[in-house]
């Protein structure tokens, strides 16, 4: 299994949030930091699921598509507002009105979706690093617990 799916998963299993666990508390300090972070890594991987993304280049893709449907929303919100500009009757006004509002909506997801897809090309490395600085910390402190365990065996 591979994929950035995958990697913000592992995150939230090393975060402690998957499978949810008591009193968990992070090992290093860079991973303290990444619990800080969390609402932020909550919305890429709602972003990831939702869209079926598994590599930065299908992130890269969605962004371009994204940026193109934001471009083809704002053309159609314009054409609405030129529309009003020339309107005086106040039934096809308030339908121009509301459709322009739609746009507006519907542009608003676009552009937070857009900038939770360029978070997610942001933070990819710095999961990486993170999750491998957690699993080194994992790692060091099992070694620890194990030479403690021998000691005590060595000295009964």
């Amino acid at each position: 299994m591979n994929g950035i799916d995958v990697l913000f998963l592992l995150l939230f299993h090393l975060l402690g949030l998957l499978p949810k666990r008591e009193n968990y508390k992070p090992l290093s300090p860079e991973m303290k930091q990444e619990v800080r972070k969390m609402e932020r890594y909550s919305n890429e991987i709602r972003l990831i699921v939702s869209e079926k993304l598994k590599i930065t280049e299908d992130v890269k893709s969605y962004i371009t598509q994204t940026e193109k449907d934001i471009e083809d929303i704002t053309n159609l919100r314009q054409k609405y507002r030129n529309k009003l500009r020339n309107c005086t009757d106040d039934k096809v006004i308030e339908e121009y009105k509301e459709k322009r509002n739609e746009c507006t909506t519907i542009l608003n997801k676009y552009r937070k979706n857009l900038k939770t897809a360029n978070y997610i090309l942001e933070d990819t490395p710095k999961v990486k690093e993170v999750i491998k600085i957690e699993m080194q910390m994992k790692n060091g402190q099992e070694d620890i617990t194990k030479t403690k365990k021998k000691d005590r065996n060595l000295n009964r």
